[in-house]
């Protein structure tokens, strides 16, 4: 699914780095009731999990502390607890952030958090794009010069 990413792995002055298979399955067993991810979930954290210079993790130091704190901020801030599996991918919309739900399939459309979310409205689809189309924009706006975010 992101042989962009992996073709390109020096997008920036920092180069990306990935995460072992066992830091991967123990976000598995956090984050999908030890269920696999999708393909192409794997696939990114294993190939810039610990960096990809084309996502966002926002403050956090880690794969883990982003799904931690961002579900609390969704909980504390907008009383909203998303009852599926899902992982977080990318924080660069302020308040807005890109997720994907576990259990639609190898490469699954990505959804964002609404502006006021509430807990029966606080996501919306990204018009049927999947992680691997939002990597390899990113990616190509990257090698044009510009900024990815």
């Amino acid at each position: 699914y992101l042989q962009i990413l992996r073709d390109n792995p020096k997008l920036s002055k920092n180069t990306m780095r990935g995460m072992t298979l066992t830091e991967i399955s123990q976000l598995e067993q956090a984050w999908n009731n030890g269920n696999p991810f999708p393909k192409v979930l794997k696939e990114l954290l294993f190939l810039g999990g610990e960096f990809c210079p084309v996502l966002d993790g926002g403050v956090w130091d880690s794969q883990q502390e982003m799904q931690e704190e961002e579900r609390q901020e969704l909980l504390n801030i907008d009383g909203v607890v998303i009852p599926r599996p899902f992982f977080f991918l990318c924080l660069a919309s302020t308040g807005m952030p890109v997720f994907m739900f576990l259990d639609e399939g190898d490469n699954p459309d990505l959804c964002q958090i609404e502006h006021y979310p509430t807990q029966t409205n606080y996501y919306s689809r990204m018009d049927g794009i999947t992680l691997k189309d939002f990597i390899e924009s990113r990616v190509q706006d990257v090698l044009n010069g510009d900024n990815p975010f």
